[in-house]
């Protein structure tokens, strides 16, 4: 469940100069994509992370694709760049050192960064490398490595910076993820797991929107209703610890809903999963409200509108229409600030003590965002501000989860103590 040790991580490899490109990004312009034929025997087959990746890699390495692969360097390896489609790693950062001819890719977190496509090619490879010899491939002689190895090259695809852009790892990995049909969520739905999430969503208004399986048309994955319902999870309590990873390794949050430690966590939310998705978009749309009375016009801070970490879209008619529940607004938010809010109502939910009943919600959540959410929405802008206005920033921010968690629970005290008051 936890981050592997030893990150960050740098990796090093060997390539020409006439093997490589690196172009900037036309769109975001702190993102870089670099392009680079590596050779087969300086790739660090198995080693780079592949945890972002959602296809499963557990599966044995005798299918169709596994053999093509293997087949392919056995008998084109002068050709195996071209018939293969390569690797695609998402970094933190990537350059090139044009004196000694090193690549260098730094992975920051295994939740997110890594290999997002290629994994299977890369086991592969591994494999092969692991049947020459007992010794370590990189601990063989020249004369020991097979020749298809020193001839074949590898397409390596790095891109770097992308992690300061909200949702775009996991757009990243599911359109890059298309040869293998089945992916590690569809294979949960085809076991039942997700029945029980199923029966809920599917006798709502959400019925229909929820995708569960590969190429289903709909708008929204499973995962993400899994991440918001990861930001609720009790477990957190328990381990006196915020919910980050729910934002920040969105990729990695079905490892959460497989473990049996926190299995019952996800079902005990059973009556308020609905409540959540609604809360999601709700924050979303109303938050220009509580920004206005948290700012008004006193010139403590810019307009909305006209904040870095914000798209404003002036036109109504062009709003952005919510996957959830079909609202609109003209102020899109970055999740990098719409998760810190959400997870920090977890404190809003009353969980029975014994496990005796049902969760509920200790105060309602909507009116309380309406009545709170100035207070909430200035701890988060202020954050914000101190990170550079970088939404990526603010969502794995520790101090921004914390400050707005402890705002809910200051808020609660102060109404109890009003409510006793007034008894």
């Amino acid at each position: 469940m936890k981050t592997a040790s030893g990150f960050p991580r740098e990796y090093r490899f060997p390539v020409s100069q006439d093997h490589l490109r690196t172009i900037k990004d036309p769109h975001l312009e702190d993102v870089t994509i670099t392009h680079a034929f590596v050779k087969v025997r300086d790739l660090p087959t198995g080693d780079i992370p592949d945890r972002i990746n959602p296809r499963s890699h557990d599966a044995n390495l005798t299918g169709k694709v596994p053999q093509a692969i293997e087949g392919t360097i056995e008998e084109f390896p002068e050709r195996f760049h071209l018939l293969n489609r390569g690797c695609l790693v998402l970094a933190k950062k990537s350059w090139y050192d044009s004196q000694s001819r090193i690549l260098h890719v730094v992975i920051e977190t295994d939740e997110e960064h890594g290999m997002v496509d290629g994994a299977t090619t890369d086991r592969v490879l591994a494999e092969l490398k692991n049947r020459i010899s007992n010794t370590a491939f990189e601990m063989l002689t020249e004369e020991e490595i097979p020749e298809r190895f020193k001839k074949a090259y590898i397409h390596l695809e790095i891109i770097a910076g992308a992690d300061n852009h909200d949702a775009l790892r996991l757009q990243l990995a599911e359109a890059r993820n298309t040869s293998v049909q089945v992916k590690e969520f569809s294979l949960q739905d085809l076991g039942k797991h997700f029945d029980w999430l199923k029966d809920i969503l599917e006798n709502s208004e959400f019925r229909g929107k929820i995708r569960y399986r590969e190429n289903e048309p709909r708008r929204v994955d499973i995962r993400m209703v899994l991440a918001l319902l990861t930001l609720f999870h009790p477990k957190w309590f328990e381990e006196k610890k915020d919910p980050i990873v729910a934002y920040s390794g969105k990729g990695a949050v079905l490892d959460y809903y497989k473990d049996p430690d926190w299995k019952d966590g996800y079902r005990a939310l059973e009556p308020v999963v609905l409540d959540i998705l609604r809360l999601y978009d709700h924050i979303h749309v109303e938050f220009p409200k509580v920004y206005q009375k948290a700012y008004g016009t006193d010139g403590r801070g810019a307009r909305l509108g006209l904040r870095k970490e914000v798209h404003y879209i002036q036109e109504r008619k062009k709003a952005k229409v919510l996957d959830l529940t079909g609202k609109t607004t003209q102020h899109v938010l970055p999740d990098g600030w719409l998760y810190p809010l959400l997870g920090s109502f977890r404190v809003l939910l009353h969980w029975p003590k014994n496990g005796k009943g049902q969760v509920k919600w200790a105060i309602k959540p909507f009116d309380f965002f309406l009545e709170k959410g100035d207070e909430l929405a200035e701890v988060l802008v202020e954050g914000s501000k101190e990170l550079g206005q970088n939404p990526n920033a603010t969502g794995k921010s520790k101090p921004v989860w914390v400050n707005l968690r402890d705002k809910v629970e200051n808020s609660m005290l102060k109404e109890r103590i009003l409510q006793l008051e007034n008894e």
